[in-house]
């Protein structure tokens, strides 16, 4: 396996995938990840002149926009970075497309993820106009292949999206990458943020509309835990975490937007009646320390990695504000011979590890995923 990554901010769209391609031609990738701010994600301009100076026919392109971009060298607010894999045929890649995710979220995950018994890791990215819950239920309970990817962003206008395969630029879709053989793999997840306060159990829920919780209004058990009412700024920075039985958990970050008479919260993923949840706000100190261990725990890896995706909730970015380099700068400073890519999310997708594997796919907010590819 060889990886090369590069980032551009050139601000013609053709030129920025003509300067990518001219730089990753010479590995004769199988496979580019390519991830942009959302200006290039209006025309399919960044394609065509990455599609012209790769001059590879067969490589198969798929990646987003986000709210901004990660890569190897730093972390871009506007601009574009790609990624390249060639296996030299140790692994078939397999791009998968399902359509209409907004209106039929479940139907199209399954689209895109038919036949994943023959993959060994699936990257898979939706447009973030998709109820995550519903797309969650498909890859939690039907899916045992490990997945990783995440929402699509655009740049917190909360409009449109972008997705790119070889074909052009699209929307209101799910896509998965499959990659099928001998590929070396190895997933980790940091949501540790610490929970403050009591736990109590969501009574009442639709979709990603919670409306009570322990006896109580959702928006009066928030400020209960809290000390205080939920401001527009606490937009990602406060979550919820979905405590289960299974002993490991995932976060659910609360929107400023306000249910009906400021009782109700709305979530990025919804959660269902009858599971216990936490009050957690996240704190940049603590995330930065824990990005620190986990990428000293990732060298526990049993492969060499050469590669490494990154995908890390907007919300930690808008926390962390100039001190975002540190999710980058962990991983470089553990693995300096590594090629690396990366986009900030509107949800994450991971399964989490365990002692004798992985958990189920799971969907997350305020969370880092970070995955190795290696020899």
């Amino acid at each position: 396996m060889e990886a090369l990554s590069v980032s551009t901010q050139i601000p013609d769209a053709y030129r920025a995938g003509v300067y990518l391609g001219e730089h990753l031609a010479a590995l004769n990738p199988e496979v580019v990840f390519l991830f942009t701010s959302i200006d290039y994600g209006h025309n399919s301009d960044i394609l065509a002149g990455l599609q012209d100076s790769l001059n590879q026919p067969n490589c198969i392109i798929i990646g987003n926009s986000g709210d901004g971009f990660y890569e190897t060298h730093g972390v871009g607010e506007y601009g574009a970075a790609a990624l390249a894999l060639n296996s030299h045929g140790q692994v078939q890649w397999q791009l998968k497309i399902g359509h209409h995710v907004t209106e039929q979220p479940q139907q199209a995950t399954r689209t895109a993820l038919q036949e994943h018994q023959q993959a060994s890791l699936i990257f898979m990215i939706s447009d973030f106009h998709a109820d995550a819950s519903l797309i969650e239920e498909v890859i939690e309970h039907e899916i045992k292949t490990p997945i990783v990817g995440g929402f699509a962003a655009d740049d917190q206008q909360w409009d449109q999206c972008a997705l790119y395969t070889c074909d052009g630029v699209i929307n209101d879709c799910v896509i998965a990458l499959h990659a099928i053989g001998n590929i070396n793999f190895s997933i980790f997840v940091d949501n540790s943020i610490t929970p403050i306060g009591h736990s109590g159990t969501i009574e009442q829920a639709e979709s990603n509309r919670i409306d009570r919780i322990g006896g109580m209004d959702a928006m009066r058990f928030i400020e209960q835990e809290t000390g205080k009412p939920i401001l527009r700024s606490d937009r990602g920075n406060i979550s919820l975490t979905i405590i289960n039985h299974e002993n490991f958990k995932r976060l659910r970050s609360i929107k400023s937007d306000i249910g009906e008479n400021a009782q109700s919260i709305f979530l990025y993923g919804g959660i269902s009646t009858g599971q216990k949840v936490q009050v957690c706000i996240a704190r940049p100190d603590e995330i930065i320390h824990e990005v620190y261990q986990l990428a000293q725990q990732a060298q526990s890896a049993s492969f060499q990695p050469i590669a490494a995706l990154i995908i890390s909730c907007a919300g930690r970015k808008s926390l962390l504000g100039t001190q975002l380099n540190h999710e980058i700068d962990a991983i470089t400073k553990n693995f300096q011979q590594i090629s690396l890519i990366g986009f900030p999310s509107l949800g994450e997708i991971a399964p989490l590890r365990l002692k004798d594997g992985y958990s189920a796919n799971l969907f997350h907010n305020m969370t880092y995923v970070l995955v190795l590819i290696g020899l």
